[in-house]
């Protein structure tokens, strides 16, 4: 039962989670030809997602402001169209170069001034360029698991987390107003609950990945074992068959005249 339980949140994971992304950004117009810059790219996924909407005419550069990201990205998502570079948003190369779109995923939350960083990206877009992003929202994180509380639980340390790291888990909520501020007109926006359930979610695997920054911040005590936790999360598995949404997913996209 471990084994298969295991399985079930890795295909949740690796697909599942990219679908709303691609949704947003082909509504956004990314398409063959285009030279788009990725925001915060950390491993590259994002990237080699925009690197097969643009095909092998087009070009994705994508930026992070660890190196060591960078090299995770180069190893794990490389591709003749994709290049990556270590940049901080908010003292970007004046050669980075002029774009047809810039896009990112979940990387306006940790910044400490979002509107600023966009202002400073657009200068990098060109005349009726697109701009498209995706940020994750705490609104609603747990409802419907009123009977799965270790799975509520391991929500709420993930958002506290965040927060305790500086980042805003509420800028989903914020996004319409930010492009409206930078000059685009009529933003379109949408969001998307994330519903999991006990037996098909990435909780432990979220957990796993965020352990030593739980940790870091006291979100988790001394004794609490990685092993412990998933042993209960699958006892509740087998226990109670519930549905709850994990979080929110916002995107919101415009174009720069």
């Amino acid at each position: 039962m471990k084994k298969k339980y295991k399985g079930r949140m890795l295909h949740v994971k690796h697909q599942k989670r990219n679908d709303f992304t691609t949704r947003l950004f082909e509504q956004a117009g990314i398409s063959k030809g285009m030279h788009v810059l990725d925001v915060g790219c950390a491993t590259g996924e994002v990237s080699q997602l925009v690197s097969e909407m643009v095909g092998t005419e087009g070009e994705v550069v994508g930026i992070d402001a660890s190196q060591q990201m960078i090299e995770l990205a180069q190893e794990n998502n490389p591709g003749s169209n994709i290049t990556y570079l270590q940049q901080d948003i908010y003292d970007l190369l004046e050669d980075l170069g002029q774009f047809d779109a810039i896009v990112g995923r979940r990387v306006l939350m940790y910044l400490p001034d979002p509107q600023r960083a966009l202002q400073l990206l657009i200068k990098h877009l060109k005349p009726n360029g697109i701009i498209a992003f995706q940020e994750s929202d705490a609104i609603n994180g747990g409802v419907g698991g009123d009977r799965l509380p270790h799975h509520q639980e391991a929500i709420q340390r993930v958002w506290q987390t965040v927060q305790a790291e500086g980042g805003d888990i509420h800028i989903g909520q914020k996004l319409y107003d930010i492009f409206l501020r930078l000059g685009i007109e009529n933003p379109h926006i949408e969001a998307e609950a994330v519903m999991q359930t006990a037996e098909d979610n990435d909780l432990q695997w979220l957990t796993e990945m965020m352990i030593e920054r739980m940790r870091a911040h006291h979100i988790v005590d001394d004794d609490f074992t990685l092993d412990q936790f998933k042993q209960e999360m699958i006892e509740e598995a087998e226990m109670n068959k519930a549905a709850f949404i994990r979080d929110m997913n916002f995107g919101v996209w415009g174009v720069l005249e």
